[in-house]
């Protein structure tokens, strides 16, 4: 189990400059500047999530890792893509990493991991949220044919993200009393919530 957290520590880590200069350019062509604060403050979020991990390992006697190829992947999609695609695959990210953290925290018996589990998804809840309401206003004025579509690209992320989190972490998720079955339903349950909001149709102010 120590190799999952140590892999979602890394996940957790990122600087998120290239997300930061999206948000940036965003700010700047659409006088969003709170949108910009925001975005500053969800990454300072994440990185003391990372910092919360990295602590819980160092208590445990373990380091942190440089390098793993799912955390590789989904850096290199984050980073290939306009701001819409970029927010698109970190809230997939965060709505499977809800499941991850709940499993996680069934699954250890040490009181502090199961406390910085408790913080992470309260925080994750807030920015799933935060993520699938600016997918609603980047989405906007899509066609209805151009929603569609995009639903059916994140629908066919999500399915790869739930797979390959299952793939490298389901012996944790496992002890945390979820079989491949209960994973795939939370997970899919998680994403019909947050999908609602990424509706721009939900929202009367857009």
């Amino acid at each position: 189990m120590v190799g999952s957290v140590q892999e979602f520590q890394l996940g957790e880590s990122s600087e998120g400059k290239y997300l930061h200069r999206l948000a940036r350019r965003h700010a700047k062509e659409t006088g969003d500047g709170d949108y910009l604060l925001a975005v500053e403050y969800f990454i300072r979020e994440e990185q003391r999530h990372a910092g919360y991990l990295r602590q819980f390992l160092a208590s445990e006697g373990f380091g942190t890792v440089k390098g793993r190829w799912a955390d590789a992947v989904f850096r290199r999609l984050r980073r290939v893509a306009n701001l819409e695609v970029s927010v698109g695959v970190l809230v997939t990210a965060e709505i499977v990493a809800k499941v991850y953290y709940a499993a996680l925290s069934e699954a250890t018996r040490s009181p502090m991991l199961r406390a910085i589990c408790g913080r992470i998804q309260r925080d994750e809840e807030a920015h799933v949220r935060f993520q699938a309401e600016r997918l609603a206003i980047l989405r906007r004025h899509r066609s209805r044919p151009g929603m569609s579509l995009t639903r059916l690209l994140h629908r066919t992320l999500f399915c790869g993200a739930c797979l390959v989190v299952w793939r490298n972490h389901g012996d944790a998720i496992r002890r945390g009393g979820l079989g491949f079955r209960a994973y795939w339903r939370r997970c899919w349950e998680e994403f019909g919530e947050a999908r609602r909001a990424m509706e721009p149709a939900g929202y009367e102010d857009l």
